[in-house]
Order: C-alpha cells, then structure tokens, then sequence
C-alpha cells in the first residue's frame, strides 16, 4: 500500500510498502524445514529400496563393519590434510597470475591449465609410479596427499584470483588515501571482502576433494572407497557395501556446509 499526494511545496511524503507473506511460512524455524525436507528424501529412499526384488545381506557387511571405520578414519586424515594443502597452494598460486612478471605468472597459469585439464586418474597415476619413484618416495600416502592438494589447489587459485579481481581498485585507493600501507589496506579492506565473496565456491571445492580423495584407491590407499570394495568382493553385497560409504561421506560434507554457512554469516555486513 502506498500513501501518498499533493503536498506544498518543502514537504516530503513518506511511502510505506507492505508485502504479503504466506501465513504457512511464518514462524517456521529454518532447522525445522531442513529436518521436514531431508526426512522426505530418506523416506522415499527407503521406499526406493524396499522394491529391489532380493533379500538384504546386512548381516554380511555388518562383520566387516571395521574396515568401514577403519576407511573412513583414514579418509578424514586424507582430506583433511589435503584441505590444508589445496588452500594455501591456491593462495601461493593466485599470487603468482596476479604478479607483474611474466615468467612468474607464466609459472602459474601453466600449472593451473595442466592440473585443470588434465583427469585426477591419470595425475595420480603419474605422480605415485613416475615423480614420487624417480625422488625416492615410497610413502603412498604422503603422495595422495600431496597429489590431490596440487589438484585442488589449482581450482583453488582461480577462486582466489576472481575474488581478489572482484574488489574494485578504487576500495585500494581509498585505503592508502587514509593513510594504511599496501599491507594493511590488502589485509584490512581487500582482503575481508574478498573471503566473503570466495567462501560459496571454496566450500563447494573442499566439498569436492573430500569426494576426489575416492580416486586414492588407484593407488591402493586403504581409503572408505577401496575399504567398501573389498567387503562388496567378501560378501557380494553391492548395495549393503556402498550405502555406507554414502553415509561416510556425508559425514564429512556436511559439516564442511555447515561450516561454511556459518562462516558466510560471520563475515556478512548487511544484515
């Protein structure tokens, strides 16, 4: 509704706008709609899976129920370290585009296009039977690791060098006209705004390395996926095999989203 008219001259009119809400959508806690729809999909999952034609062998995966832990255990080491690794590999990589000389930034968008263009298989393949044999590493944990921090952390550069790109350069100017050096005004105004704009898309990249580490078991890392393998080779049970491996993984995804969503409304400034 908007009230306004003619009024004299010098006088102002205040205009009021009432939107509609739907009187099902008020009051309803946000957790709540979460719980509402995820209960939905597990129902009909569950429904899904009471039609396949067969009797279920949970019995038979339940005895292996310790290599399931044993997996997932070794996952989150993985993942974790390589989430570290992949963050501050971007933040090196992303310095080296954004620098003045061309061989440093040669440097760094060979490595980007390479890692980007080339499948993880094929990376991890080379990187344990090739580059780690010819320096002498046998350790093949340590080169999955490293191997899936290089990967992501090229995705990680490109994210980076958009945000720091996305801040206008008049926020820098303004910064060193009030007197800050180029350290403080990119540590304290650039910088800020720039995590707020890559948190989204960091998120959803650490989301997806935590499911690339999957791909370890090409080097027989005794990882969830080659651990939920072996027990779908012992019992011959697929589905009871790989359920839980979906499960595992959404142990570790969603309280990355989480995470991130909370760390969104942290560094949000308009409320």
């Amino acid at each position: 509704m908007i009230i306004g008219g003619i009024l004299p001259p010098g006088r102002c009119v205040t205009v009021v706008t009432r939107q509609r809400q739907h009187p099902y959508a008020v009051g309803m806690p946000r957790s709540l709609a979460h719980t509402i729809v995820a209960a939905a999909f597990v129902g009909l999952l569950a429904l899904a899976c009471m039609q396949v034609p067969g009797d279920w062998n949970w019995a038979g995966v339940w005895e292996y129920r310790q290599k399931f832990v044993q997996g997932w255990l070794v996952t989150l080491g993985l993942s974790l370290a390589a989430l570290v690794l992949s963050v501050l590999i971007g933040l090196v990589v992303a310095l080296l585009l954004a620098a003045r000389s061309p061989l440093v930034e040669a440097t760094g968008r060979i490595y980007v296009e390479l890692i980007r263009g080339t499948p993880l298989l094929v990376q991890l393949l080379l990187g344990f039977y090739v580059v780690a044999n010819a320096v002498g590493l046998e350790n093949r944990f340590v080169v999955g690791t490293l191997v899936l921090a290089a990967f992501s952390g090229a995705y990680m550069a490109e994210i980076f060098r958009g945000g720091l790109d996305a801040i206008p350069k008049t926020q820098r100017d303004s910064a060193r006209a009030i007197g800050l050096s180029r350290w403080q005004a990119f540590r304290l105004v650039v910088l800020p705004q720039a995590v707020r704009l890559v948190l989204p898309a960091v998120a959803g990249q650490l989301v997806s390395l935590i499911k690339d580490s999957s791909l370890l078991s090409v080097i027989a890392i005794s990882e969830l996926t080659l651990n939920a393998q072996e027990v779908n080779s012992f019992t011959y049970s697929t589905l009871e095999s790989y359920l839980p491996l979906a499960i595992g993984y959404l142990l570790l995804t969603l309280p990355l989203s989480a995470a991130s969503r909370w760390l969104e409304a942290s560094f949000r400034y308009e409320r």
